[in-house]
């Protein structure tokens, strides 16, 4: 039986061959000029009539059609769609041994979700890892209409949480709607992404329509998860490697070369701009800090460090980038801050300083006092070397006109 819409199809061919003809014929007939507009009228309304209603017959079809998740079939007859499969299949394993760990995890997201929605057509995708205590799973990256918020999931409970904690692919029914999403989706498929018998992550597909064939869509995601969950290993290796090499393991700040790569891009920026970009940078260093460390050991020095670090990370500003470079010195990037401005923001960290004291133990706390050096683009250099080397020569200025009258004691860190 033809459906209605190969039906409404035949018709309209029909007619569209039918209708020249009776043009032609009206045309060359012997009747008067009023009849044959008026009977190429009736064959114009009457085309336009069949038109519309082939029109809504297709659309009818085509709603009915959509009422299921559409799946590849499994069982293609002549094996074509499976070969299909297999072949996109085939890409992602190769795109595993060709990319490696070549790509941060970012990318990799949207390589496979460009590939896995050509093989199990979805609305949104989203790659879910867990916290350190492995009980949560938290949205990494996303991609489609209504997961604008970023969600969660407790491990064992909702689709993800039970992937992770099962290791089984989960699926799932109605989701509520999140973000921008006026209406819900009416399903979810989990899967978990394993690495040596443990689950690292879970990636998330999410559907508008309901899913027309479970066991057909198990069967092809069972593959899926195995092929992709290579590359996102290889991804968050990446990604792990790149964060251990500019970051500064004991105050988990950015490390100096990482202060470097932004500051030559802020740099190049402000060249381009000229005067409607300023920039400045500060360097900064902890007053008697190796007396500190003498009197106190090592491990009180590492505490003052992280305080030191948190602490002007809590003043500075959103926009700002602050570093520790090596020692108990500091870097901070003031991007849009000229001289003025830069003298403003330091006096804010000074006062800040002032008022918040760092407790040596239970009963005694002290007082953290900061050298500074500041250095403004154009006026002070052009390139990131003349920025940095200017900083730091005024922050020796600053510490030899103010000579180190610094007593540390268990009692209190005076100036």
């Amino acid at each position: 039986m033809s459906s209605p819409s190969s039906f409404a199809y035949k018709i309209l061919a029909f007619s569209g061959l039918l209708a020249p003809g009776l043009t032609f014929l009206i045309a060359v007939s012997d009747t008067s000029m009023e009849r044959k507009t008026v009977g190429l009228l009736l064959i114009s309304l009457i085309y336009a009539a069949i038109c519309v209603w082939a029109f809504l017959k297709d659309k009818e079809a085509s709603s009915v059609k959509a009422a299921f998740v559409h799946l590849p079939a499994v069982d293609g007859g002549d094996g074509s769609e499976d070969r299909q499969i297999d072949e996109k299949l085939q890409v992602l394993g190769e795109a595993s041994a060709f990319f490696g760990s070549t790509l941060k995890s970012e990318d990799m997201f949207r390589l496979v979700s460009s590939r896995v929605g050509e093989i199990v057509p979805f609305d949104a995708s989203v790659l879910m890892l867990p916290d350190d205590e492995r009980r949560r799973l938290s949205a990494a990256h996303s991609e489609g209409i209504g997961i604008d918020d970023q969600p969660t999931a407790d491990v064992g409970i909702g689709p993800a949480g039970m992937a992770f904690l099962s290791g089984e692919i989960e699926l799932g029914d109605t989701v509520e709607p999140s973000g921008n999403n006026d209406r819900p989706y009416a399903a979810v498929a989990a899967l978990p992404l394993h690495h040596k018998d443990e689950t690292f992550a879970v990636y998330q597909m999410y559907f508008s329509e309901p899913i027309s064939d479970r066991e057909k869509l198990l069967e092809l995601l069972r593959p899926v998860a195995e092929k992709i969950a290579p590359l996102f290993l290889g991804a968050k290796a990446l990604d792990e490697s790149l964060s251990n090499a500019l970051t500064d393991p004991l105050t988990d700040l950015p490390n100096e070369r990482a202060f470097y790569l932004v500051l030559e891009t802020q740099v190049a920026e402000s060249q381009r701009f000229a005067a409607e970009r300023p920039l400045s940078v500060v360097v900064a260093d902890i007053k008697g800090f190796d007396d500190a460390n003498r009197i106190f050991g090592h491990a009180t020095g590492d505490n003052i460090l992280r305080f030191t670090g948190e602490t002007m990370r809590a003043i500075l500003r959103r926009m700002d980038f602050l570093a520790r470079s090596s020692g108990d010195e500091f870097l901070i990037l003031l991007p849009t801050a000229d001289e003025r401005t830069a003298d403003d923001i330091v006096a804010r960290v000074r006062e800040g300083f002032a008022a918040t004291a760092f407790q040596l133990s239970e009963h005694e706390s002290t007082k953290i006092w900061l050298n500074f050096g500041i250095a403004a683009f154009h006026k002070d250099g052009d390139t990131s070397q003349d920025l940095l080397q200017t900083a730091r020569a005024r922050k020796q200025q600053a510490k030899s006109e103010d000579p180190a009258n610094i007593v540390w004691s268990g009692e209190e860190y005076l100036n």
